[in-house]
């Protein structure tokens, strides 16, 4: 397989692992500053507005100059976000810039697969491209407790932009550019009307709920747990199961849109994450509470290269990165608006953020339905 592709996830990791570095230490960040959980729900928007806004932005531009260079550029500006949190005054700025540069990967290294692997469309790539961000997302989780225990929650920043810095350089002798022809620059402009599509709205909507019902659940576990006597570390290792799942989950929704009847994964995956959501929200006990976690984990986010794949046909390659990045940045639009509902119920009972997450997945569940169903292709 290409190199480049390697190289992408190599980014992906670093990229992920920093951009949602923020939950693991959330009710540290809390304890310093003195903050409610309803402020710490709009501080923890702050990324996901970032990524919200110019994800879309930066996808279009990927279809018209190298993606190789944007990829550089987004690492560097994440890394330097993480070093500048150093400074307790700009945390609000720190976390922008986080968010601006994590604004690169998803749209521009899933568009510079799509480009680079001509002949390896399939969803099984994107599953495993999906599932290397959840790898770095894990490896933030299992190191920032022991690290913010040793040192505080500001090293932990500080490692991980370091260590997007040294990725940052590793990435200028690993990654080569991808042919840019003006015929598929003209391609792109004329494809643009392809997300106007019922099949690619549908897509967008669902993504959307997707990403609402990810982002409060992985965003507001670890202080769930915190909140109901776990110490910071147990509450990241419970965090990092879910994140574990997570991994497996992308290899394989991948492998299960290339094989199956779209709809009916999609259906069934939603209907699989409402109820482990509504179990855990149920369970009287921690260890049922971590099996509805691993289930939760594999089901949420084996829809995420479903539904890449998914707009990568309902759309063109020409206008990839556009495409993706728009789909992203709904899914992180409607994740501010459900980390904001999720601030005000963990005031009232930490619990309910497992109902509101079932509801959301509930409402994709009866979205899906409209899905026009597809054999798979093998």
């Amino acid at each position: 397989m290409d190199s480049r592709y390697f190289a992408s996830l190599m980014l992906h990791i670093m990229n992920d692992g920093t951009v949602f570095l923020l939950p693991s230490v959330l009710p540290l960040v809390v304890a310093e500053y003195g903050f409610s959980y309803i402020t710490a729900g709009y501080i923890s928007a702050i990324i996901p507005l970032c990524l919200g806004l110019f994800q879309t932005p930066v996808g279009r531009i990927s279809d018209r100059i190298p993606n190789a260079l944007l990829l550089r550029v987004g690492i560097f500006l994440v890394g330097l976000g993480a070093l500048s949190i150093l400074l307790p005054q700009v945390l609000i700025l720190s976390l922008a810039l986080i968010g601006i540069g994590g604004s690169f990967y998803h749209p521009v290294g899933y568009a510079y697969t799509s480009k680079i692997l001509k002949d390896s469309t399939s969803g099984t790539a994107l599953g495993i491209q999906s599932s290397s961000g959840e790898i770095g997302t894990l490896a933030a989780f299992l190191t920032a407790g022991p690290l913010a225990v040793l040192a505080g929650w500001r090293a932990v920043f500080v490692a991980w932009g370091l260590l997007c810095l040294s990725t940052f350089l590793l990435a200028t002798f690993l990654l080569k550019g991808e042919p840019q022809s003006a015929e598929r620059q003209k391609t792109a402009q004329s494809n643009l009307s392809l997300l106007k599509t019922k099949a690619a709205v549908l897509i967008m909507i669902l993504f959307a709920l997707l990403g609402a019902t990810y982002r409060i659940i992985s965003n507001y576990l670890p202080s769930i747990f915190f909140l109901q006597g776990a110490d910071i570390i147990v509450a990241d290792m419970l965090t990092a199961l879910l994140i574990a799942m997570g991994i497996v989950g992308g290899v394989v929704g991948g492998r299960m849109v290339d094989r199956y009847n779209s709809r009916t994964v999609t259906l069934s995956l939603f209907g699989l994450s409402a109820l482990g959501l509504l179990g855990m929200f149920a369970s009287p006990s921690l260890a049922l509470t971590g099996a509805m976690v691993c289930v939760v984990g594999i089901a949420i986010t084996a829809l995420y290269p479903i539904f890449y794949f998914l707009m990568k046909e309902a759309t063109s390659v020409g206008i990839v990165g556009v495409s993706y990045g728009l789909l992203l940045s709904l899914g992180m639009l409607s994740g501010i608006v459900s980390l904001t509902v999720g601030g005000y119920l963990i005031e009232y009972d930490p619990r309910l953020v497992f109902v509101f997450g079932a509801l959301l997945a509930l409402s994709a569940l009866v979205v899906a339905t409209q899905i026009r169903p597809t054999n798979g292709r093998n």
